[in-house]
């Protein structure tokens, strides 16, 4: 019997036993978890989500395959992890520049500065975009993923700005519209950008966010 299933066996009996891993093994799981994660993205970015391997992924992260689905049960599941960490960093981003800002235009113009950076990783919006087709394109799965994605998404917004914008985070329908929305300006703008630069160039864009942002935030009066 390999040694690797061996390891699977006492791992599926501690786990019938209700065993618990000690501090040691905590530790390396939470490593090993985050080097898959970190992995996955670099994967996820070369090769786009749906032509990506898991095999890839385990290697990259110096893993085996058997590691992979010890820490996550698809490469969806590692996707949604890494899309509730993405939004959980742009959270503190948004936050460590509005935080110290107490007028609310110059609030509202600091968070319409950052998204307009934020196009500008394509990166970023079109994995998000690609990952939304393949939802689309796996019709039984999409009500589930999209559920998933949306709450995690809205969950980390509420925790880290709700005392920011609390006109927003009181009303958790708006909320997830809102979320939407953002989402749509992001990847719609990145798309088109990188497709015509020429015609949407920069100034272009930043030009009409602000515009769009008003709307979404019901503040028509505000301009940059």
């Amino acid at each position: 019997m390999s040694g690797r299933r061996k390891a699977q066996e006492r791992g599926l009996v501690m786990a019938k036993q209700g065993a618990r891993p000690g501090p040691g093994q905590t530790m390396k799981s939470e490593k090993t978890r985050a080097e898959l994660l970190q992995a996955a993205e670099r994967i996820f970015a070369r090769d786009g989500f749906e032509a990506s391997r898991i095999e890839d992924i385990a290697a990259a992260a110096g893993r085996s395959r058997g590691a992979f689905y010890a820490n996550f049960a698809s490469k969806t599941e590692v996707f949604l992890a890494l899309r509730t960490l993405a939004t959980q960093r742009h959270a503190r981003a948004v936050r460590e520049r509005v935080q110290s800002i107490q007028e609310q235009d110059a609030r509202y113009q600091a968070l319409i500065d950052y998204i307009v950076e934020q196009i500008y990783d394509t990166q970023t919006q079109l994995l998000q975009i690609e990952f939304k087709l393949f939802t689309l394109r796996h019709p039984a799965m999409q009500a589930k993923l999209a559920e998933m994605h949306l709450e995690a998404s809205t969950s980390v917004n509420r925790q880290e700005l709700s005392d920011l914008f609390p006109e927003k985070s009181n009303k958790l329908a708006e909320m997830r519209c809102s979320t939407l929305e953002i989402e749509a300006l992001l990847e719609g703008f990145a798309l088109n950008a990188r497709f015509s630069p020429k015609v949407l160039d920069e100034a272009s864009i930043q030009a009409i966010v602000p515009q769009l942002m008003a709307q979404i935030f019901h503040r028509a009066g505000t301009h940059s």
